[in-house]
């Protein structure tokens, strides 16, 4: 049983948070190659980017859905997996400001006018 639901992570994060600029209690460069290394190998290719953006130097990922119904061990690891994907990028300033936008979202399938987003 279960039904379909599709989830997904955007995120926008500001380059120079890659290069200088960025520093405060707790903030390490977010090692997405590493995270992706670490996943199963069939699920690294729902993690796709960096895509630099056109202007501003922004750096841009998107992990994918899975496919999978819910309830089903591979939403639930998928869960998991974009729930650890999107604390890569869960550095505040002290003023709860960041230089990475997060957004999980939740919609479709078999719930098409239902859409569940969370920012990070």
């Amino acid at each position: 049983m279960g039904y379909i639901r599709h989830g997904a992570v955007l995120v926008v994060a500001n380059g120079y948070a890659f290069t200088s600029g960025v520093s405060g209690p707790g903030y390490r460069i977010p090692d997405v190659e590493s995270f992706r290394e670490s996943l199963p190998e069939h699920w690294r290719r729902l993690l796709v980017g960096p895509v630099t953006s056109i202007t501003n130097d922004y750096r841009l990922w998107a992990f994918l859905p899975d496919g999978s119904k819910e309830g089903w061990r591979d939403s639930d690891d998928g869960d998991g997996y974009r729930r650890e994907f999107a604390d890569l990028f869960s550095f505040k300033y002290e003023d709860g400001s960041s230089p990475f936008d997060v957004l999980m979202i939740s919609f479709g399938g078999d719930d098409r006018h239902r859409v569940t987003t969370e920012i990070g």
